[in-house]
């Protein structure tokens, strides 16, 4: 079954760029139509990127809007913004980003510095712009930067109206900035399964979010997640492996990603390895102070506050406490918070795979 007709989306085939502005914008709420390409190569991206990152497999590249996240283009241009977002296919260039998918980004949403609004797909097909909540956020993206290209009030207004149309249309739960985006690590919408997959966002800004959400007070917002919660500690992704875990040429085999699972996480004291019992790769009778328990959520996500100090971080399990990380004095699994960091982490339960 095309999935496209499926969605009543209709193919867009790709001839050349299709880019120009047909009339000149409109400071109005008028939502001008400007589709980006979404094929079928674009849809099956999607889905790809919905069951690596994210354990969906829907039929369909489709979300349940439940937040709006607003962004800048960092591109001083609408045209040269929205030839960014046009192609299925992430360009060579952003090859940092093309590592976790080749799906390219995209919003269903462009505003110009004159406030204009162009619409580049519909609201509730996926579109890839926060990571960890892409399945349940309707993007908007505003040409322009943090420096010499600021967002200008006439794209303030433009936000205002179009999330408030939004927010008449869709059962929303948060309206947050990009840069507020990793203060959703460990609540129930976060789905991100690749815990080293984080990228630090300044867009659009406190200023301009709180402003935003000044002009919101009369709909029934949550407020974020405390963002104190994440300031310094730990957090990160406890995965599954198991089997032949030999480099092989071509795709690599499911079991090298590992496996989400849920484990109760353990936190000593740095801990050397004579301090505790150690019988067949698993330690036992811990010789150092617990400091903290933590257990992960489904999909093997945790996070846990921590004072600064040098800990050693394990992972229970039925025959005992298992870490495979040590340093070249013999600590166990040592890790150190600094103040405000938070230490990105994956623990690998390996003890049933072979190298």
């Amino acid at each position: 079954m095309n999935l496209l007709k499926s969605i009543g989306l209709p193919l867009i085939v790709i001839f050349g760029m299709v880019a120009c502005k047909t009339s000149p914008p409109s400071t109005t709420l008028a939502v001008k139509s400007w589709p980006i390409v979404f094929d079928e190569d674009r849809t099956q991206l999607s889905l790809d990127y919905m069951q690596e990152h994210y354990g969906m497999t829907p039929e369909a590249p489709t979300i349940d809007p439940k937040m709006i996240v607003v962004h800048w283009t960092a591109i001083p241009t609408l045209q040269a913004s929205y030839e960014a977002f046009y192609e299925s296919r992430l360009p060579a260039s952003r090859a940092t980003i093309g590592k976790a998918s080749p799906l390219n980004v995209s919003v269903p949403y462009l505003i110009d510095r004159d406030g204009a609004i162009y619409q580049l797909m519909p609201d509730t097909l996926f579109a890839r712009h926060v990571i960890g909540l892409n399945h349940c956020a309707i993007g908007i993206e505003n040409v322009g930067d943090g420096g010499e290209h600021p967002l200008t009030e006439a794209q303030f207004v433009a936000n205002v109206q179009l999330i408030k149309q939004l927010l008449t249309k869709y059962n929303i739960q948060y309206v947050i900035g990009h840069h507020e985006y990793q203060q959703f690590i460990g609540h129930p919408l976060w789905k991100e399964k690749d815990a080293n997959y984080l990228t630090k966002k300044s867009d659009p800004g406190d200023a301009f979010m709180q402003r935003i959400r000044s002009e919101l007070s009369d709909f029934n917002l949550l407020p974020l997640p405390a963002e104190d919660s994440i300031r310094q500690g730990i957090s990160g992704q406890v995965r599954w492996y198991e089997g032949n875990l030999m480099p092989t040429v071509g795709d690599a085999p499911a079991q090298q990603q590992g496996e989400a699972v849920q484990r109760r996480i353990h936190v000593h004291e740095l801990t050397h390895r004579d301090q505790a019992t150690e019988e067949s790769g698993f330690f036992s009778k811990m010789h150092s102070r617990q400091v903290a328990t933590v257990y992960t959520d489904s999909l093997g996500l945790f996070l846990l506050s921590l004072p600064v100090g040098k800990y050693s971080v394990l992972v229970e399990e039925e025959n005992g406490l298992f870490a495979n990380r040590f340093d070249g004095e013999g600590h166990i699994a040592p890790v150190e918070v600094e103040a405000d960091e938070v230490i990105r982490l994956e623990l690998k339960i390996d003890y049933r795979a072979t190298y």
